[in-house]
């Protein structure tokens, strides 16, 4: 039996009318959340600045120790290595040729002295013959000129002995400053002195280290103009303070020393100041040749501003900060950072005391949007 055909037509129009019932009841999309992110204002504090540069140290004093005569080396008489105290005996040449030519050198100041002799007796008899005209004035003459050359040949001779015996005395070479002397290249038996001879070896003295290092020539004039001797530069290198030093295992700057060079021109090229400070070194825990941190003090600044390092941002157009706006509005500022401090980044321009910058976040906040704001510490 077959339906009545109104009842066909209203299956469709009853589905037509749950499906925009359902449609109704669907919510609408939210627009998402503003990102989260962490902002503070800028500590404020008095701060000392430092200028922080790179640096190398070398004994106050290297000596090279060389032959000064040349011979067959007889004896290394120093310990390598040793502390060596100023006069210690360290090397010892065959002495034998050159106390023979001293003693050639005496006996030749003897004959010398003996032939002077002859000739003042001679030249005083012709001298007595001549007031009796046994002989004639220039025989007279002649016997006094001879005299006076005998008595230069000795005065040669006794030159020529002092040099033989500074001869000998070189055979024996002593330390000629307090140090340790690096190890040698001779062995017994080595010939050495001689034109062209190197050193025997080098003897460093680590009592005190000095430490080279360059600053730019801003740091100087920055420090002078910040009250270094009525702001003259002049006087103001003659008055650094102390500089601290830090080696390559050390957290801290635990030497202090005192800058006594600075060089007298910057460098064109560089733009650089050379200074040499000197470090007290009696413990020994200071060597030549170690690559440093050098600290300056530099000045203090009243009131500076400071973020945190993770804070600061940098682009092609420069280092900036994000700082949350009115209306928790994202805003980029360009700023001007300077020297580090325990607590971060001092920063000389772009934000003030009341700002509030985004510490934490940075990579979900954009310029121009907005945020929702977790104050930091």
């Amino acid at each position: 039996m077959s339906l009545p055909a109104r009842s066909t037509h209203a299956l469709p129009l009853v589905a037509l009318v749950l499906g925009l019932g359902a449609c109704a009841e669907a919510p609408a999309p939210r627009s998402p959340k503003p990102p989260l992110v962490e902002a503070q204002k800028p500590a404020v504090e008095d701060i000392v600045v430092h200028e922080i540069v790179s640096g190398r140290t070398e004994a106050v004093r290297t000596v090279e120790v060389r032959a000064r005569v040349e011979g067959v080396l007889e004896e290394i008489a120093h310990e390598e290595g040793a502390l060596l105290a100023a006069g210690d005996l360290m090397f010892r040449i065959d002495p034998a040729p050159f106390i023979a030519a001293r003693d050639a050198a005496a006996a030749q100041v003897l004959s010398a002295e003996a032939k002077a002799e002859l000739a003042d007796v001679t030249a005083t008899r012709l001298e007595k013959a001549y007031e009796d005209r046994a002989v004639s004035e220039l025989q007279a003459l002649e016997a006094r000129a001879k005299h006076k050359v005998a008595v230069e040949e000795v005065e040669v001779a006794n030159k020529n002995l002092a040099i033989k015996e500074l001869d000998v005395s070189y055979t024996e070479i002593h330390a000629p400053i307090a140090g340790r002397a690096e190890r040698s290249d001779f062995v017994v038996g080595s010939l050495v002195g001689g034109i062209g001879s190197s050193a025997l070896t080098v003897i460093h003295d680590d009592s005190k280290i000095d430490v080279w290092f360059t600053v730019p020539d801003r740091v100087m004039l920055e420090f002078a103009a910040r009250g270094g001797q009525r702001g003259q530069l002049r006087d103001s290198l003659d008055q650094l303070p102390p500089v601290e030093l830090a080696r390559e295992i050390d957290d801290d700057f635990p030497f202090t020393g005192r800058v006594d060079y600075v060089d007298p021109e910057v460098d064109i090229e560089t733009g650089t100041l050379r200074i040499r400070a000197e470090f007290d070194n009696q413990d020994g825990r200071l060597k030549g040749g170690l690559f440093t941190r050098v600290r300056l003090r530099t000045g203090e600044v009243p009131g500076a501003l400071i973020v945190p390092e993770v804070a600061l941002g940098r682009d092609q157009q420069g280092p900036y900060l994000l700082v949350v706006g009115e209306g928790d509005v994202v805003e980029r500022r360009a700023v001007q950072v300077g020297t580090r401090t325990a607590g971060g980044l001092v920063v000389r321009s772009g934000v003030s005391a009341d700002d509030m910058v985004i510490v934490n976040g940075m990579i979900s906040a954009r310029p121009g949007a907005k945020v929702r704001v977790r104050q930091g510490n």
